[in-house]
C-alpha cells in the first residue's frame, strides 16, 4: 500500500506543485498593488485550481510519454527529467495514470466554472487557454511539445496567463495589461528555462521516438546559447518595468538572483552534453524561477 501510495505521490509530480505558486503569488501582489486588494477565498481557490491543472497535465504527459521516457538511455536519467519513471518500471498500469489526469482537469474545470459565475466571463478564455496548452502539450491531436511549441507554451501559461488570471480574479476587472504581462514576463522566461534545461538530458531519447522539440532540434551546444538568454531577459524585463515606473523600485529586489543565473549560464556552457552533471543547474533553475519571481511579487507589496 506504502509503494502504490508513493507511485501515485510520483507520478502527479507532487514536488512540482511548487511551479504554479510564484506565479499565482505575482499576480495577488500585483492585484495588492495596483487596488490594495486581497481576498483569501479567491487567492485559495484560484491556488488549487492551477494545482489541479499542473497534475493533470503532470499524469497526461505520463501517460502520452511513456514512448519517450521508455527511450532515455540509463545515463541520461536525473530527477528533473525521463518523466517520473513509474510507468516505463510498470508501478502503475498506465490507463489509471490517464482517467487521474481526467479527474484533476475535471476539478479544475470546476473551479473555473465557479470563478467565472463569480468574478466573471473573462475566466473562461483564460481557463480554455490553460487547457489547450496543459492537456495538449504531449496529448494528441496537437502535441505540442513534439512540434517545437511546448516551450513557448509552458512559458505563456506559467507568465502572462497565470499571473494576469490571478490578478484578474482578485480585482474582478482586467488590470493594466501592459504593466502585469511586462511583469509576467519574469516567470514567464524562467519556467520556459526550467523545461528547456530538462529537455538536454532527454535529447537522444525526443530524436529517436520524433519528439522535435526546439532542444532537439537545435543541439544542445545551440540551445546552451538560448538557455543563457533565457536567464538574461527577465533582468531586461525588470529593469525596463522599474524604468518605465510601472514597477516600484523595490521589486529590484529580484536582482538578487543574478548570481545564481551566472553559475547556472556557466555550468551548462562547460556541461551541456553530460546530463548527470546538469543536475545542480537543472535545480538551480528552478531555484531561480522560484526566488526570482517571490522577490518579485514582495516588491509589489513595499509602499511606494
Amino acid at each position: 500500500m506504502a509503494a502504490r501510495l508513493d507511485a501515485w505521490i510520483r507520478v502527479v509530480r507532487v514536488k512540482f506543485f511548487l511551479a504554479g505558486i510564484p506565479s499565482v503569488s505575482l499576480g495577488i501582489a500585483l492585484s495588492w498593488h495596483l487596488a490594495g486588494i486581497f481576498d483569501p477565498l479567491y487567492f485559495s481557490l484560484t491556488l488549487f485550481g492551477v494545482i489541479f491543472a499542473m497534475a493533470g497535465c503532470y499524469t497526461f504527459n505520463e501517460y502520452f510519454d511513456l514512448r519517450v521516457d521508455k527511450a532515455v538511455r540509463e545515463e541520461d536519467i536525473t530527477p528533473y527529467s525521463a518523466g517520473s519513471r513509474v510507468l516505463p518500471k510498470g508501478l502503475l498500469r498506465s490507463l489509471p495514470v490517464l482517467r487521474a489526469g481526467i479527474g484533476f482537469w475535471l476539478l479544475a474545470f470546476i473551479i473555473g466554472v465557479y470563478l467565472t459565475i463569480t468574478r466573471g466571463w473573462p475566466v473562461i478564455p483564460l481557463v480554455l487557454a490553460g487547457f489547450l496548452a496543459g492537456a495538449f502539450y504531449t496529448a494528441p491531436p496537437f502535441k505540442f511539445a513534439y512540434r517545437g511549441a511546448g516551450e513557448a507554451l509552458i512559458g505563456l501559461t506559467y507568465g502572462p496567463l497565470i499571473t494576469l488570471g490571478s490578478c484578474y480574479v482578485q480585482l474582478a476587472g482586467l488590470p493594466p495589461l501592459g504593466q502585469v504581462i511586462l511583469a509576467s514576463l519574469v516567470p514567464g522566461f524562467l519556467i520556459t528555462a526550467v523545461i528547456w534545461i530538462n529537455e538536454f538530458p532527454d535529447f537522444f531519447a525526443d530524436r529517436k521516438v520524433g519528439k522535435k522539440n526546439l532542444v532537439a532540434r537545435m543541439g544542445r551546444k545551440k540551445a546552451g546559447r538560448v538557455y543563457a538568454l533565457l536567464l538574461t531577459a527577465p533582468y531586461i524585463s525588470l529593469v525596463v518595468g522599474v524604468s518605465m515606473r510601472l514597477f516600484p523600485p523595490a521589486t529590484l529586489m529580484a536582482l538578487l538572483t543574478l548570481p545564481i543565473a551566472h553559475k547556472n549560464i556557466a555550468t551548462v556552457r562547460r556541461k551541456y552534453d553530460k546530463p548527470r552533471e546538469l543536475i545542480p543547474a537543472m535545480s538551480g533553475t528552478i531555484l531561480l524561477f522560484a526566488l526570482s519571481t517571490f522577490l518579485l511579487a514582495a516588491g509589489f507589496f513595499v509602499p511606494l
